[in-house]
């Protein structure tokens, strides 16, 4: 889809909800529940709860990310057993708890998808904090797109793309359908190796056709949630196997 067809549907549906909303008496604000006309997140929450500099700033975890309480560096799970050994970089934005829980479910099930926008502006903010250029978007389920008509992924990636100028390169593909969330934390380690790859050579051939068919030297991974970070690690090793040397990641939300 070229910029034209997106912004067009974009804004189509943007007008569409505009008007449901008029009819309905305006939106509540997902955090706080009060009345915000169109926004998802009224201006107050999303200043307060979702400030990326501060993220960006906070005491963080220098393999895995996470916030930490101390001053060492380097969480005690990392300390012990790392997940995440392949990133030069990682930047989860927000904890994944309280109505955190409940936006990923309006945006990922219930198909809330303005919050695509509401997301892409703040990844956008995190993305320009640490130079990102190039981006590649953890791949969805093997038919998901086709069979939901979306990927929230794939989405956000479009959005950062077509309204912020960030280039997304889809190198990576998944081999597995069973969804990451029904597994154990063992089980996510044991199998997530084997369910994803770099694209076949024709595909990659033609992503990196108006790259001069050279691979970037640095990638963002953009990933919406991460939990054990398994997932992380399988896409960062394959991509710096393939030759990327620095892989940064970035995600909305931690399990924490």
């Amino acid at each position: 889809m070229n910029k034209f067809l997106f912004c067009c549907k974009y804004y189509i549906k943007l007008l569409l909800r505009l008007f449901f909303s008029l009819i309905g008496g305006g939106e509540n604000c997902l955090v706080c529940n009060k009345k915000t006309f169109i926004n998802i997140v009224c201006s107050n929450c999303a200043e307060k709860y979702y400030s990326v500099a501060e993220a960006y700033a906070a005491n963080r975890c220098k393999i895995c990310g996470k916030e930490l309480l101390s001053t060492k560096g380097i969480c005690f799970q990392c300390r012990e057993k790392p997940v995440i050994t392949h990133a030069d970089f990682v930047l989860p934005l927000f904890s994944y708890r309280l109505w955190n829980k409940e936006i990923m479910f309006l945006w990922k099930s219930k198909e809330i998808r303005s919050l695509s926008v509401f997301f892409a502006k703040k990844v956008s903010e995190a993305l320009k904090l640490i130079n990102a250029e190039v981006l590649v978007p953890v791949p969805p389920r093997p038919g998901k797109i086709q069979k939901k008509g979306w990927d929230q992924i794939d989405e956000l990636c479009s959005f950062l793309s077509f309204c912020y100028g960030f280039k997304v390169l889809k190198l990576l593909e998944r081999h597995t359908e069973e969804e990451q969330k029904k597994l154990t934390r063992e089980q996510r380690l044991e199998k997530i190796e084997k369910s994803y790859s770099l694209v076949s050579s024709k595909k990659l051939e033609k992503i990196l056709k108006h790259n001069h068919g050279i691979l970037p030297k640095k990638v963002c991974l953009i990933d919406d949630v991460c939990t054990t970070g398994a997932t992380l690690e399988a896409c960062t090793k394959i991509l710096k196997t393939a030759g990327v040397e620095v892989v940064q990641v970035v995600t909305l939300f931690v399990v924490d």
